[in-house]
């Protein structure tokens, strides 16, 4: 019975973009892409020159659980989701983390210079920039603290609820970012089963010269998601639209998109 509802609500989720006639979805398989993660692609569907946006997962979550919150993101903006490898044993976050330069910019199996090219012929980009939720998040965390990523790299972080498993191993030094936009959202859930140690457990960790936070008390880890998330009464709340609205915000801070979220 729950994988029947799962696999009825996952499609309730993919059909957010779908309905929409200003959002294209492409779906992109790692071995016939020559990629190293699968792949979803939310772009507008006039083509031109656009912000774009690579986001990153939470724990146990596919790449169609964030429709709701990325669909209007990605009506005048590309959003790149990439299915990160489930890991059951730990959050292994530098396993991910060294593959993100190469998975955006490697010669062969990077994604960002084919962008134009073989996949989305007619767009471009010139401005990057990333974001994450839960594990997502800990993930870049975990990355810029391990100065993966030069300052500079990328043009903003946006850190949606991050979550790591371990504040002091998770984030090896502490970063002051000069150049790139910092924009963090938490929700404070303390009751949440969904929560290990987040944002106020490391955030002192990452500094920004640009840098906004902003508590969101009243929302839940999985507001921000869709589909099977209301198996999970503990992190979500009533007020769902809400509280994507201001991760949208954020999001809109960091460069993608407008503060006056659009419902798909």
């Amino acid at each position: 019975m729950k994988a029947i509802m799962m696999s009825a609500m996952l499609a309730t989720a993919s059909a957010a973009c779908g309905l929409s006639s200003q959002v294209h979805v492409k779906s992109l398989n790692q071995l016939t892409s020559n990629l190293i993660h699968n792949t979803r692609i939310l772009y507008p569907s006039t083509p031109g020159q656009y912000p774009a946006l690579t986001f990153f997962h939470g724990f146990g979550l596919d790449l169609e659980s964030y429709d709701e919150l990325l669909c209007p993101v990605a009506e005048q903006h590309i959003v790149i989701l990439l299915q990160m490898e489930f890991h059951a044993i730990s959050e292994a976050l530098d396993e991910d983390a060294v593959l993100i330069d190469p998975y955006l910019n490697d010669p062969e199996k990077g994604i960002l210079g084919r962008i134009g090219n073989t996949i989305m012929s007619g767009y471009s980009y010139s401005y990057l920039g990333l974001a994450g939720h839960s594990r997502g998040g800990g993930v870049l965390s975990h990355a810029w603290t391990s100065k993966y990523f030069n300052d500079g790299d990328y043009h903003s972080v946006t850190l949606i609820d991050p979550v790591v498993a371990k504040p002091d191993t998770d984030l090896p030094n502490s970063v002051s970012l000069q150049k790139t936009k910092l924009r963090a959202i938490y929700f404070n859930d303390a009751d949440s089963v969904c929560v290990t140690n987040g944002w106020l457990d490391f955030g002192g960790k990452i500094a920004a010269s640009d840098m906004n936070v902003v508590e969101a008390a009243e929302c839940k880890h999985m507001d921000v998601c869709s589909s099977w998330v209301d198996m999970l009464p503990l992190c979500v709340t009533m007020h769902q639209g809400a509280c994507q609205d201001k991760a949208r915000n954020m999001l809109a801070e960091a460069g993608f998109g407008s503060s006056s979220a659009v419902t798909v």
